[in-house]
């Protein structure tokens, strides 16, 4: 599984790129949100046959249980509390998650990531992809058709997004 971004990691993370920061995580509260999450995704989505099967279909050709088991692949706090900023990819393997999100609780930290996570897997910014595969990593209750994502730099690689 992806890996987090504490202050006793030995991640190098990337410079503040944007408003976006990739910080450790030192609020107990806040590691405890993701820890829930992650366990949720651990417990009940990464072998979905659906969410899979999803993911199977983005550029990546990667599955979602691929990508889950990542090990390159870092999740840090961008302590922003600004309403409707979520999370940011870079380089797919940085991943942000803002306190905004961590505050809404254990769900729309789970989807979030699996929101974040589609961009590793190659969903680009000009569509919905990112977004739509919670409709099929059984969080169809926290989709949002509105949200699609911004690509950092202005970059057509696929490789830095916020949302």
């Amino acid at each position: 599984m992806p890996n987090i971004h504490t202050t006793k990691s030995s991640y190098k993370a990337p410079s503040s790129i944007q408003g976006w920061s990739w910080l450790p995580y030192s609020s107990s509260s806040y590691l405890q949100t993701l820890d829930s999450a992650i366990s949720l995704i651990d417990n009940n989505i990464k072998t979905n046959k659906s969410c899979n099967q999803a993911f199977k279909k983005l550029p990546s050709g990667r599955k979602f249980s691929d990508i889950w088991n990542d090990s390159s692949i870092w999740i840090s706090l961008d302590p922003s509390n600004m309403k409707d900023k979520y999370g940011a990819t870079l380089s797919n393997k940085h991943i942000t998650l803002t306190a905004y999100t961590l505050k809404m609780g254990k769900w729309t930290t789970a989807a979030t990531l699996i929101h974040e996570l589609a961009h590793v897997g190659g969903a680009l910014n000009t569509n919905t992809d990112a977004e739509d595969v919670l409709l099929k990593c059984l969080l169809r209750g926290l989709h949002d058709p509105n949200i699609i994502g911004g690509l950092i730099n202005g970059k057509k690689n696929n490789s830095s997004y916020f949302c």
